[in-house]
Order: structure tokens, then C-alpha cells, then sequence
């Protein structure tokens, strides 16, 4: 036990030492984590507000004077979301130049309400309710025939590049707009229709408002909730990205030793190899656990000075503790794994961070989890670095303690003892190349 404690203490002090001395090598493990936060928060940001705050330029031309196309176009202007423009350059819009316009890609959208829409409207709505009328009651509408039409005509003409996003948007505001309208139509004859066979005389209507209000909530019943943003996934994200690229530095440091004889020489000391091994986790476990607390400290007061939200931690801390230490003995295990099994430097760089790569996309760090195929979100869980991010995602945005995290840190763990006693199985019962 003795000799696995000297041994262990000295692999510790000779990697800090090697760490200490590459400088270069070391601040790349925390400037470039650093990049990738800040480059890729930023981006998103600017990518949410342009959903959020910017309104969608319109073009809109109205060619029914009535009920139906003055809602509509009151209804966009109302919204926060888009822009109308009925006009260029002081010219009222007509058909070709509104098609002109979207085509050549200076308006993403356009907007026509065809002529007659609301007396359509009117019509149809007649004619249903004769239907339903007896036989006797069938002039209540006066002598002329009431016939069936084709449904009243909104043209909308995108511009091919206009994202499904937008073409969404838009159609579910005009189909919002248009069924508020058609129930206000419908109430105008109804009331007519009260007058004429029953005498009653019904009041004013005033403004046709919502039946049904649609409250939107988050799920979490404690009462510190963290609203999403483009902080709490980023952080976190690019965080376990970086800590996993420790991969290319501990397993190129394994190579360089074999090839410089060094591993054969620590092989030939009194002790276990495993000694060794956990020397070079302790060293490079301490470095990734700087590397998190850099995150949290550029994601709680540097991110706000820059404009962009502040990071909320939460406040299980003890939970948030023991899965960054999970995650940074899952990443360092998986170094030792790849600086073991590779037998060149080139080998263990390109493997490496491929890999990482790799297992950073299918876990969930490049494109979320739900927009994935059905299959690949089974094998999205095969990826260490999804198991990172959902613990992180579970403390930030969740409020989730240790128990509630505790089969992320299950599956860290194992993850971990496995790469480590993989490594240690090789190194005792295979010859390395010196």
C-alpha cells in the first residue's frame, strides 16, 4: 500500500510539473474552452433576438374593403412579430409589383387578400345556416338564391430562401386572424338572423375577444425556475466539449513517454502501474476542474457585460460539484484509454479528437437531442458527453439535485473504471512499444 502511495504521489508531482512547464499547451486547455463559449453564446444570442425582437417585413395587399380584410391586416399590424407595408415609395401596392418584390428577394413575404372575401364569407355562411333551417323558413334572407361558393382567398408568396421557420409563422398568424374573423362574420348574421324570426334585437357587438387563454409555463414546481437561454445551453455544452478535448494532451503524453523510454523506466519502480494510471488522472482531473470553474466565472459576470444573459447556476451546489468532478474523471479516463491503445503521437491526436467530435455531436452539443432521428436519439445515449450535458441541464434549468443526477453520475463513473482498468489490463499483460 505503501509503495502505491509513493508511487502515486510522485506520478502526480512529475505530471503537475510537465503541465506547469507546457504553458502553451495548458492555456490552450483554457483559452480555447473560453472561445468556444463565448463565440458560440454569442451567435446563438444574436440568433434568438432576431426571432425575438425583430418584426418580419410584410408586404400586404388588401383588395377587400370589408370586415374580413381590414381584421386581417389590423391583426398583423397589431402583432410584434411582423412589419406590414402596404405601400412603396408612395405607390399603392398591386399584384405584379408585390410578386416583384418577393421574387427578387426584397421582402420575404407577401401578402394578398383577394376582392370580395368578407361578402364570401357572408354568403357561405348563409347558405350553411339554410341548411339547417326548416323548409318554411327558407326566405329569411329575402328571395334572392343563397348559393354555395368557393371559400374566401388569402395568396401568400414566399421567397424560396424564406426559412420554414417564417413560412410557420406566418400561416399560423393568418389562420389565427382569419378564424377570429370568420367567428365575427358569423356572429353578424346570427344576430340578423335573431331579428328577423324572433324579434329580438340583440346588443351592440362589441370587440370579438378571446374565449380560451393559453398560459404559457414551465413544469418545474420549485419555485426557482431558470428560463432557457442561449447561456444555460452553451455553457455547459461547450464546457464538457472542452473537458473531453483533454483527450489530446494526457494520451500524447502517454505516447511521448513510451517513445522516450520514460514509461518503461516508471515500469521497472516497486508498485502497481496502476499507481501511474491515477497519477495522471489526479493531475489532469485538477486542470478540468479549473477549466469548469473558468465557465462558471465567464458565464456569471462576463457574459452580462458583454450583453448576453446571465448564467443561474442554480443552487445545488454540492450536485453541481460532484458531476463536473464525475465528468472530469470520465474524460480523463478516456485520455488514458486512447494514449494506451494508440501506438503513434499521430495516431492518438487525429483518434482523439475525432472521436470527441464525434461523440460530442450524436450526445447533443451541436443539434438538440429531440430534432434528431428515432434512432439516433437511442444512440445519443451511448455518448459520455450527453450524459455530462443532462446532468448540467438538470441542475441549471431543472433545479435537480445529487439523487435526481445520480444515473448521470452512474454511468460517468462506470464509464470512467472501465477506461481505466482497460488501460491498466494492457499495460501489465501487453508490451508496449518502447
Amino acid at each position: 500500500m505503501w509503495l502505491f502511495l509513493i508511487k502515486y504521489i510522485a506520478s502526480t508531482y512529475k505530471e503537475t510539473l510537465l503541465l506547469i512547464r507546457d504553458r502553451a499547451g495548458l492555456s490552450m486547455l483554457f483559452i480555447m474552452p473560453t472561445a468556444l463559449v463565448l463565440i458560440m453564446t454569442m451567435l446563438q444570442d444574436s440568433t434568438f433576438k432576431v426571432l425575438e425582437e425583430k418584426k418580419l417585413s410584410v408586404l400586404v395587399l388588401n383588395q377587400d374593403a370589408d370586415t374580413f380584410g381590414i381584421n386581417i391586416v389590423d391583426g398583423l399590424k397589431q402583432s410584434k412579430f411582423f412589419h406590414v407595408i402596404d405601400s412603396l415609395k408612395g405607390k399603392v401596392l398591386a399584384e405584379s409589383a408585390l410578386r416583384e418584390q418577393v421574387a427578387a428577394g426584397n421582402f420575404q413575404i407577401g401578402i394578398m387578400i383577394r376582392p370580395n372575401a368578407s361578402q364570401t364569407i357572408r354568403e357561405n355562411i348563409k347558405y350553411r345556416m339554410l341548411q339547417q333551417l326548416p323548409e318554411e323558413q327558407s326566405g329569411i334572407f329575402g328571395s334572392d338564391p343563397v348559393s354555395p361558393s368557393q371559400p374566401a382567398s388569402i395568396d401568400v408568396f414566399f421567397d424560396p430562401v424564406t426559412k420554414n421557420s417564417f413560412k410557420q409563422a406566418i400561416i399560423s398568424a393568418l389562420q389565427e386572424y382569419s378564424s377570429m374573423v370568420e367567428a365575427k362574420v358569423l356572429f353578424g348574421v346570427y344576430s340578423r338572423v335573431f331579428e328577423d324570426m324572433l324579434d329580438i334585437k340583440l346588443k351592440k357587438q362589441g370587440v370579438f375577444s378571446r374565449l380560451v387563454n393559453i398560459n404559457e409555463q414551465y413544469a418545474a414546481t420549485d419555485q426557482h425556475v431558470a428560463i432557457p437561454n442561449s447561456v444555460q445551453h452553451n455553457v455547459p455544452a461547450w464546457a464538457v466539449f472542452a473537458m473531453f478535448f483533454v483527450v489530446i494532451p494526457l494520451a500524447g503524453n502517454l505516447i511521448k513517454e513510451r517513445e522516450s523510454g520514460v514509461s518503461l523506466r516508471l515500469r521497472t519502480m516497486p508498485g502497481s502501474d496502476l499507481a501511474i494510471i491515477m497519477g495522471k488522472v489526479t493531475a489532469y482531473f485538477m486542470v478540468i476542474i479549473l477549466q469548469a470553474l473558468l465557465m462558471l466565472v465567464i458565464g456569471i459576470y462576463l457574459l452580462p457585460l458583454l450583453g448576453l444573459p446571465q448564467l443561474d447556476p442554480g443552487h445545488h451546489y454540492l450536485a453541481l460539484f460532484v458531476l463536473t468532478a464525475t465528468i472530469a474523471l470520465a474524460a480523463t479516463g478516456y485520455g488514458i484509454l486512447v494514449g494506451t491503445m494508440a501506438g503513434t503521437l499521430e495516431q492518438s491526436s487525429i483518434f482523439g479528437s475525432i472521436s470527441v467530435v464525434i461523440l460530442a455531436a450524436i450526445g447533443g452539443v451541436w443539434v438538440p437531442v429531440f430534432m434528431m432521428s428515432d434512432v439516433m436519439q437511442v444512440v445519443t445515449k451511448l455518448s459520455p458527453l450527453n450524459w455530462s450535458l443532462n446532468g448540467y441541464y438538470d441542475i441549471f434549468l431543472r433545479n435537480a439535485g445529487l439523487m435526481d443526477i445520480l444515473p448521470n453520475l452512474t454511468a460517468l463513473f462506470l464509464f470512467f473504471v472501465t477506461c481505466v482498468s482497460v488501460s491498466w489490463w494492457v499495460n501489465t499483460h501487453k508490451n508496449q512499444p518502447v
